[in-house]
């Protein structure tokens, strides 16, 4: 084998490596920062009551969040495609460090709902930032493995903090814990400034063509394909935030239960992310996408049925293995497809995509439990057996399969300025 033939297949071999010093940082970031987050996530609507805040006033914490953030997604994709990836990553957990510490003096139901609309902002300019700047960081032949990585670190993060956040109230108060919870975001901003770099290395800047182009270039054919999956797989967010707690206490379950629930989920969610991600960089996304959607409706039809407390657990475990896969493939695919000068865009519409199909299903699900516990399951299961369906059509399939292969159709991206995917 010849000198020049080994320098390239080691050069070859250093382009695909995903674990590196800066990746490893990017996941441990978002970890730490969602441990921080996770403290008050059970704490604010306990807060909230604590100081006179009515069941109205704590619903509008939550949709304040998820409105806010929704709204200011395409100014923060904007920002991150013109400013870097990083840059936008560290302000946004700057600003949740503050609006953390601002609960302690927030003693107005509606000061918690502007909050909460704020911290919407913040989130909204920290986690898709991260994203893209994975998808500068990692091989494009690792994205979905990176990208599900990521997801595996946040999972991390939410799982831990709960914990350690309500032991914390129930012993010091809510103020220890809002103190205590700003400590890991200010660590996920110092380690953001000292050690990533605010634009990744060839990170492209918006020109002015690009500027005039900016709507086409984040939402082609094969973007917008994305976005709506993202927006499917979202509703199951706003079910399980409107009614999963009352739909386990209706079934018969504890306070402790309930809680468990959630771990039993985010478990082989977090464990087997990665790997998903690993599988449908290797097999393509149409498959992971295929079996993950039709395993998460066979899924969320069982809770139609009348379940006993712990039955539900062991699904509610088995509801994690479908997200996997179709958490790792939709992050493999919206990297493949998206043009090198709108991955903040991008990722800021896909996260707007799962939020509004969060506030859709959230708005439906009150009145669908209404009619009985398990209907709102069995409405969004039937939902996911037919993106399958869908997913067959000859269109959508060839626009996935050629996706992975960095093919996609001419026609699906504008022709000035020129746009070169990633390699």
């Amino acid at each position: 084998m010849s000198a020049s033939t080994q320098f390239h297949n080691r050069e070859s071999a250093s382009r695909e490596r995903l674990y590196t010093p800066p990746v490893l940082l990017l996941a441990a970031i978002v970890g730490i920062s969602f441990f921080g987050a996770g403290f008050v996530m059970p704490l604010r609507a306990l807060y909230g009551r604590s100081v006179g805040a009515n069941g109205v006033e704590i619903g509008l914490m939550a949709s304040s969040f998820l409105l806010a953030g929704f709204l200011a997604a395409p100014l923060i994709g904007r920002m991150t495609d013109k400013l870097g990836a990083g840059n936008v990553l560290w302000a946004g957990l700057l600003a949740h460090t503050v609006l953390v510490l601002a609960y302690i003096p927030a003693q107005d139901p509606f000061l918690l709902i502007g909050l909460r609309a704020l911290e919407g902002v913040a989130a909204a300019a920290a986690y898709p930032p991260a994203r893209a700047l994975m998808n500068r960081l990692a091989p494009a032949t690792r994205q979905g493995e990176a990208l599900g990585m990521l997801a595996s670190a946040q999972t991390a993060g939410i799982l831990l903090g709960p914990v350690i956040g309500v032991l914390l109230a129930s012993q010091s108060g809510y103020n220890a814990a809002f103190a205590l919870a700003s400590l890991p975001l200010a660590v996920g901003v110092a380690v953001t400034l000292l050690f990533l770099p605010r634009r990744a290395n060839g990170e492209a800047t918006l020109d002015a063509a690009t500027k005039n182009d900016s709507w086409r270039v984040a939402f082609t054919r094969p973007l917008t394909l994305t976005y709506a999956l993202q927006a499917a797989l979202g509703m199951s967010g706003g079910v399980i935030i409107t009614v999963w707690s009352l739909y386990m206490a209706d079934r018969g379950a504890s306070l402790p239960l309930i809680g468990l629930s959630y771990t039993t989920y985010a478990l082989p969610s977090m464990l087997l992310t990665p790997l998903a991600g690993r599988f449908s960089d290797r097999v393509g996304r149409f498959w992971p996408l295929t079996l993950g959607f039709a395993l998460f409706g066979m899924v969320w039809l069982v809770y139609g049925f009348p379940l006993t407390p712990i039955t539900i657990l062991v699904v509610s475990g088995l509801e994690g293995i479908p997200a996997s896969l179709l958490s790792a493939a939709l992050g493999g695919l919206l990297a493949d497809v998206t043009p090198e000068t709108a991955r903040g865009r991008a990722q800021a519409n896909f996260s707007a995509a799962g939020t509004l199909g969060s506030l859709i299903s959230s708005v439906l699900a009150g009145a669908l439990y209404a009619t009985g516990p398990g209907v709102p399951f069995v409405v969004v299961g039937l939902v996911y057996l037919l993106i399958p369906l869908v997913l067959f059509l000859p269109a959508v399939r060839h626009l996935i399969s050629r996706s992975h292969l960095r093919a996609a159709e001419p026609e699906d991206f504008p022709p000035e300025p020129a746009v070169t995917l990633p390699a």
